[in-house]
């Protein structure tokens, strides 16, 4: 909820928290610095926002130095670690990955930094590893995103992927992100995370545990059962997406928009 001054309030913990892993700040591949982003991210319901531009932290840098940074919601430094092989969302890292290691390596880099692996939109022309034992490490995978809304076969590749990381990592957290430039509303496709403490290191380790449920439109949530439960007791009744609203179209075009782009390499 939001206090008089519009500032998100933090939850009291046990908590379920609604977060974005996968958005991008200005300077770099995204239009917004980041304190608006922090913002936005109040203002769209979201209690966590990971910042992961392209092999490159320098926005959130700036963010820190400038004192214009809130307490909540929470905003989780990070990296898309964008490779010709595969990209991966390292969350809670401030120490660059180098986008010249193997996956395994790169897991293990993220992970010794007290970060967590998640992939970045893994369908077929973004993630070309073929390595059970990368899949085994990996903390979460992307299994809604922006791009497969209006691609039924870009949505069946996310479920597939996310299917095959669980068949050697049944603990493999779902995540939905909206892979944040600036077209799609901030959240739309959203994570669910059930945690015991509501900080950084409470996020993290609910994705570690796979205590997460990812959120399409119009109320889709995937995950463990227990889980989705425990969410839709959080939620309450169903909410209306309200696209008949003329406010809404303008966010509808977008999403289906970026339908007719192809997940960058």
């Amino acid at each position: 909820m939001l206090d008089r001054g519009g500032v998100r309030t933090t939850p009291v913990a046990p908590a379920v928290l609604a977060g974005d892993f996968h958005v991008h700040g200005m300077p770099g591949d995204g239009a917004l610095p980041v304190w608006e982003i922090q913002r936005e991210a109040a203002r769209r319901g979201l209690d966590v926002v990971a910042i992961t531009n392209h092999n490159d932290n320098l926005s959130f840098r700036l963010a820190e130095i400038s004192g214009r940074l809130k307490p909540y919601p929470i905003v989780i430094p990070g990296q898309e670690l964008t490779t010709a092989g595969f990209h991966i969302a390292a969350i809670g890292v401030r120490t660059m990955v180098s986008p010249y290691v193997p996956v395994r390596d790169a897991i293990a880099m993220i992970q010794a930094q007290g970060g967590v692996a998640i992939t970045a939109h893994p369908v077929r022309k973004s993630w070309l590893e073929n390595d059970d034992e990368a899949l085994r490490l990996l903390d979460g995978s992307e299994i809604a995103h922006p791009a497969s809304l209006p691609q039924p076969r870009l949505a069946a590749q996310l479920v597939e992927f996310h299917a095959r990381a669980r068949s050697v990592n049944p603990d493999i957290a779902p995540i939905g992100s909206t892979d944040f430039h600036l077209g799609i509303p901030l959240g739309v496709c959203r994570t669910y995370l059930i945690v015991d403490e509501v900080s950084e290191s409470g996020v993290l380790d609910a994705i570690r545990r796979g205590r997460t449920v990812a959120s399409v439109p119009r109320g889709g949530l995937i995950g463990d059962d227990r889980h989705v439960r425990m969410v839709q007791a959080h939620l309450g009744p169903p909410q209306s997406t309200n696209f008949r609203s003329p406010a809404a179209w303008p966010a509808l075009l977008a999403i289906v928009s970026l339908g007719f782009f192809v997940v960058r390499p």
